[in-house]
């Protein structure tokens, strides 16, 4: 679970890994983590309350990771066990349905320790070589380093390339578990985590060195319904927002409407693209439904109060 180098690593890091009954995508993902990280690194495994719990226990002893178990499912219930588990102040998390490149695990590493002041460090996603997804919202291509702050909207890069110190999830409460899949609200786990990292005037960072691969395993219908989770999930982020960040959800709320919408509708409408333009079109009213459903649930330090998933 360790490769050599000939450079003065930084700080040893964990990489966490939540996972719910996809053994084969796991036994990839978790090659290609072992193939990135160092001597002293540790990968946690977090099963989120698989139905096959045996396969993906196997695949976790097989690279000798730690196995955590939950037994709910949540994806963001996992990473905060993940996390919370760690040996490590540096924590990247990756999905199980992502290879991550030999030099993720510096890149992103490196990042996080140079920059005290950043509360978060995404990552460059990929689709797989010769495969033109027909749309994948978690990909990030950018090329080049980005730096946000509590002004920054749009892709700013998703947890299936993410590093951040323990100690700054520790400050925050770690994912709601009210998002992402699993959770009440279904999606927009990352984005909220940065905006709790604005809030906490706390910046954050894309490298682009650190490269993982997503593959697009889902066929345009279910693409549409994964468009539909962003936008509930987002609506409900922005529900979060009007009560606690008013300036970045006016920021956000354009950003919904305009730039990841009715622009971005029209051009896959001018484009001829049936299946991307209803995708954009469910993602719109979704967001209106997602808002609506969390417009009053309460919201107790940065989180959503909720009576679970749903």
């Amino acid at each position: 679970m360790s490769r050599a180098s000939e450079s003065p690593p930084p700080a040893a890091v964990t990489v966490v890994v939540p996972t719910r009954d996809r053994p084969a995508q796991l036994a990839k993902c978790l090659a290609s983590v072992c193939a990135s990280v160092r001597d002293g690194d540790e990968v946690i495994v977090v099963d989120s309350a698989s139905v096959a719990a045996a396969e993906v226990a196997a695949q976790a002893t097989r690279v000798r990771a730690r196995l955590v178990r939950c037994e709910q499912p949540g994806v963001d219930l996992a990473r905060n066990a993940g996390w919370r588990a760690a040996t490590h102040d540096i924590v990247l998390f990756t999905d199980d349905d992502v290879v991550v490149e030999v030099g993720w695990r510096d890149a992103l590493a490196a990042t996080v320790a140079a920059h005290p002041d950043v509360g978060f460090v995404t990552g460059r996603i990929l689709p797989p070589p010769g495969q033109v997804p027909s749309r994948d919202v978690a990909l990030k291509r950018d090329e080049q380093p980005e730096v946000y702050d509590a002004t920054s909207v749009g892709n700013l890069g998703h947890s299936a390339s993410l590093g951040m110190r323990r100690t700054v999830l520790d400050r925050l409460g770690g994912f709601d578990e009210a998002l992402g899949a699993g959770g009440r609200f279904r999606a927009a786990p990352e984005i909220d985590l940065f905006d709790r990292c604005f809030a906490a005037g706390l910046g954050g960072r894309y490298e682009p060195a650190a490269v993982a691969v997503h593959d697009q395993w889902r066929g345009p219908r279910r693409l549409i319904l994964l468009e539909a989770r962003y936008g509930f999930g987002n609506g409900a982020r922005l529900a979060k927002l009007v009560r606690t960040d008013r300036a970045r959800a006016r920021l956000v709320r354009r950003d919904a409407l305009l730039g990841w919408g009715l622009h971005e509708l029209w051009r896959e409408l001018r484009a001829g693209h049936g299946y991307p333009a209803l995708g954009v079109a469910a993602r719109l009213v979704a967001t209106a439904v997602g808002f609506c459903r969390a417009r009053f649930v309460p919201v107790v330090d940065g989180h959503f109060r909720t009576s679970g998933a749903g």
